[in-house]
């Protein structure tokens, strides 16, 4: 590696580790390029070399998220070579994301834009939508397995079972969080028992 790509790199990653930490703190919203700069101690101008967009460096931001949870996924299906174990080590490692990043739990969990001419204009919005895909073609071969070993219902229809089972994880993990006290008041059940009846619960559903 040159010291010019060095430079790069060094600059890029910088600004992308500065805005992440501030749009943790503040929002995106609130977050603004100057204050991006400013924490990053580097002008304004510097960034716009790298990134078109204080949106670009969000995509950015999420791109590296999602590689993350493709490698955690990765890590369970090495881990594990029975559905069940595979299943819950997803679901907690699903928890954990949302503990370590719930303000881009939504984004890494939530719509990807598949517009075919977006991402033929940015290469961000491209590798975003291939990564989903593989983390997708991943859950579609767990699935797979789970029926070949009987242990999943043999007459799902594996597309629609996946995507609502993965919404209803998803936004159970959400309120289990958002409703915290709640459900310990009413339920008696902290919020690991919570999720763990969730999980065991929408498992039950598409078991043999």
């Amino acid at each position: 590696m040159t010291k010019k790509e060095k430079l790069i790199r060094f600059n890029k990653e910088n600004i992308l580790e500065t805005a992440e930490m501030l749009f943790s703190n503040k929002g995106i919203e609130k977050t603004t390029m100057d204050e991006i700069a400013k924490r990053a101690d580097c002008s304004k101008s510097t960034i716009y070399v790298y990134f078109d967009s204080k949106e670009e460096i969000y995509n950015h931001i999420i791109y590296k998220q999602m590689c993350e949870f493709y490698n955690i996924i990765q890590t369970c299906f090495n881990s594990y070579t029975d559905f069940e174990n595979c299943y819950f080590s997803i679901c907690n490692n699903l928890v954990s994301i949302y503990d370590n990043n719930p303000n881009y739990f939504h984004s890494i969990m939530g719509n990807i834009n598949v517009n075919e001419s977006d991402m033929a204009k940015n290469d961000i919005l491209r590798n975003i939508y291939e990564v989903g895909e593989k983390i997708n073609d991943m859950i579609i071969s767990l699935f797979q397995k789970g029926i070949a070993e009987n242990y999943l219902q043999k007459n799902l229809l594996l597309l629609p079972t996946i995507y609502t089972l993965w919404a209803s994880l998803t936004n159970a993990i959400m309120l289990a969080n958002e409703k915290e006290i709640y459900i310990y008041k009413r339920m008696k059940m902290n919020k690991t028992d919570f999720l763990q009846f969730s999980f065991e619960l929408l498992l039950s559903s598409i078991k043999e």
